[in-house]
């Protein structure tokens, strides 16, 4: 008897268990940011826990924003279940408004529809061996372009230009860019490459459309 009644108390511990109050962690969306208990980390919410305000949130956290899975409630008693970045919902969800349920992919709190819109499209991919897409946390719009040729950075091209639909162009030590754009951003890049032996050069043309806000980095490998 005195078993059963220790294991019905841990039962009712864990289910009752609240995250515990943190008052100097701080939620940066504001609709969210009059209390917050939960994970923490140098002053953020950051982990698991749940924000109140006009809103409220439980999920995850990363940097005082909601990131990860969680439940967003509005003060009408709508609510959003899903995935989100950056504070905003991102990725698949489903989002609740009275009998109403809207299921499928959301972009920086826009509905997207049934299927997941991709972030960039290829258009025209030549004399490239492999290329990668990386979104920063930076908050403008641009793309920064590296060109890489047999595992280090390929300092002996030629010819090189960008043609881009909006923005300005810039060049620095690490990459090539442009910056203060505009989505979509249509992109082309064009240059003349060695190969890894020294023996041969080639042209190379890449071209591709960024559909989603953001500086992306973009990395050409080169045979």
């Amino acid at each position: 008897m005195l078993k059963n009644q220790i294991l019905i108390l841990s039962f009712l511990t864990c289910c009752c268990y609240v995250f515990p109050q943190q008052t100097g962690c701080k939620v940066k969306l504001f609709e969210i940011s009059d209390s917050y208990s939960g994970d923490c980390k140098k002053g953020l919410a950051h982990g698991r826990g749940k924000a109140l305000g006009v809103d409220s949130y439980e999920g995850e956290f990363i940097k005082g924003l909601p990131e990860g899975d969680g439940v967003y409630t509005w003060a009408n008693g709508n609510y959003y279940e899903g995935k989100w970045k950056n504070g905003m919902m991102e990725g698949q969800g489903k989002m609740f408004k009275g009998d109403t349920i809207i299921t499928g992919y959301w972009k920086a709190n826009h509905y997207q529809g049934l299927t997941q819109i991709p972030s960039y499209k290829i258009v025209l991919s030549r004399n490239v061996s492999r290329f990668t897409f990386t979104r920063s946390n930076e908050t403008s719009n641009g793309v920064k372009i590296k060109v890489m040729l047999g595992g280090v950075e390929n300092v002996e091209i030629e010819d090189f230009s960008i043609a881009y639909s909006s923005g300005t162009e810039y060049r620095n030590i690490a990459a090539y860019g442009v910056q203060t754009s505009s989505v979509p951003l249509d992109v082309t890049v064009r240059y003349r490459s060695w190969n890894q032996l020294h023996t041969a050069q080639y042209d190379v043309i890449f071209e591709f459309t960024l559909l989603d806000p953001g500086v992306w980095n973009v990395t050409l490998f080169n045979m």
